[in-house]
């Protein structure tokens, strides 16, 4: 046999792939003429009835076709026959194979496929006639004003405001207007009647003793500031007030380099060598009085007759044949006075303890401004003149002995110290009852004839231990079951 006779024919893949695609075309081509036929009908039908709208005319026409034919909505004019797909693949046979295009046949705003007449409406209209329109409506129902209803907050609406704000911050949450400034500027206030009372009492003098004592406490804090690079705070008028005080818990006749001294050692050993301002553990004018009291015993009481003008005025003849260099008070079994002279201030003693009266509106004031309280002085007071009673004071002379001496000015205007005394109220408490039990014993059972200013130093002493035993309850803390 022959190579020729051996050779078989097997049909190679290019002619199979040209098989396939020719068959492939052949489908493709036969949907495409059912699809252009079926679009040839539909222009058809839509030219025909344009033709016949065109015919027909215009005063036989409805006025629904009138405005379907000027308005002409896009959902009416288009029709859905052929998908998107479809219509582009017949468009694209009929350029290739006729050359002809559907669009020159068609118009523009049938292939255009626009939004939803509803929500274009809507977003046409006016949104001040909507509103309008709903506080109408609204206020017919519900017959109440506009802005009523637009205060009372909605519920359960989404645009609902919440009814309260709350704001994030660090502690303390309650505040108040009131700074150091204005504290100590209240209390300078306050002890103004009872330096004029002084002034009347003993003298010109009396207010030269108060100015070395201001002067010299001020200045000393401020070179010592100025001397270790710390904050100037001389214009928060603590300085002055513990000048004040210790010059009302002197005699008028002290000399002066004594007081000075005294300012001094108040305000740089007691107060700024502990920290300043709210580190000192006790008063610093009372410390500096015991510490005068000690170093210069003899000076400190040399008491002198008061004026007796105000006794002539309330017919009193007490102090008219009294020699001012042998004068003690009536705490020292000197004179003794009636309630009147002794609630006016007709009587010896330090420069700011003699009248009560003045003492007392002092106090008003900062209670008034709201700057102590009357928890200690009252407690202080009536602790005072139990003991005196239990330990042997005659019932009669209690009211007397309440107000002599620095009783009222300790109790109102020291120990009431922010700084020295206690914070909470139950401290608050032990501490004026264990004033007033220290200055009763001291009175009735010691040397000194008076007793105020150590009672409270020794308070002071023992504010810590008294705030860490008399710690309040916290707010919502339950008893815990055994």
């Amino acid at each position: 046999m022959d190579e020729k006779d051996l050779k078989v024919e097997v049909p190679s893949e290019l002619e199979k792939g040209t098989d396939i695609d020719t068959k492939e075309n052949e489908v493709v081509s036969e949907n495409i003429e059912e699809v252009k036929e079926v679009a040839t009908e539909n222009v058809e039908e839509t030219s025909t009835s344009e033709e016949i709208k065109k015919e027909r005319p215009a005063r036989e026409r409805t006025p629904r076709e009138s405005r379907e034919r000027s308005e002409r909505p896009v959902r009416e004019r288009k029709s859905r026959v052929v998908s998107d797909d479809v219509s582009t693949s017949s468009e694209t046979v009929e350029n290739s194979e006729s050359g002809e295009e559907v669009k020159t046949e068609r118009p523009v705003s049938e292939r255009r496929e626009r939004a939803p007449r509803e929500p274009r409406e809507r977003s046409e209209r006016p949104a001040r006639e909507r509103r309008e329109r709903s506080t109408e409506t609204g206020n017919a129902s519900e017959g109440r004003p506009t802005r009523e209803r637009r205060e009372r907050p909605a519920r359960g609406g989404r645009n609902e405001e919440p009814q309260m704000k709350l704001f994030v911050g660090s502690s303390p949450h309650i505040r108040s207007e009131a700074t150091v400034s204005t504290v100590m500027r209240d209390v300078v206030i306050a002890l103004i009647p009872t330096l004029l009372a002084g002034i009347y009492f003993f003298g010109f003098r009396a207010l030269l003793v108060t100015l070395v004592s201001v002067i010299f406490a001020v200045g000393s804090e401020y070179i010592y500031e100025k001397l270790t690079h710390r904050p100037i705070t001389i214009k928060d008028y603590s300085a002055v007030i513990t000048g004040m005080l210790l010059a009302f818990n002197v005699p008028v006749t002290i000399p002066y380099w004594m007081v000075a001294l005294g300012s001094m050692f108040a305000i740089i050993i007691v107060k700024q060598l502990y920290g300043g301002l709210g580190m000192n553990f006790m008063n610093p004018a009372l410390a500096a009085r015991a510490a005068l009291m000690a170093s210069f015993p003899t000076a400190m009481a040399n008491y002198v007759a008061p004026n007796s003008g105000i006794s002539n005025l309330i017919n009193s003849s007490t102090y008219s044949s009294l020699d001012a260099t042998t004068f003690a008070t009536p705490l020292s079994k000197g004179t003794q006075v009636n309630f009147l002279e002794a609630f006016i201030g007709v009587r010896g003693g330090c420069i700011g303890e003699v009248s009560t009266i003045c003492l007392l509106i002092g106090a008003g004031y900062l209670l008034y401004r709201g700057v102590i309280q009357l928890r200690i002085p009252l407690v202080f007071i009536s602790t005072t003149a139990v003991v005196l009673a239990l330990t042997g004071t005659p019932i009669a002379k209690l009211p007397i002995q309440l107000l002599m001496g620095g009783l009222i000015l300790g109790a109102f205007f020291m120990a009431t110290d922010y700084v020295s005394a206690p914070v909470n109220r139950k401290a608050q408490i032990f501490f004026a009852m264990g004033c007033g039990i220290i200055t009763a014993l001291i009175r009735n059972f010691g040397n000194l004839p008076e007793g105020v200013s150590y009672s409270i130093l020794f308070m002071n002493i023992l504010t810590p231990l008294l705030e860490k035993y008399c710690v309040p309850k916290v707010f919502g803390e339950g008893r815990v079951k055994k």
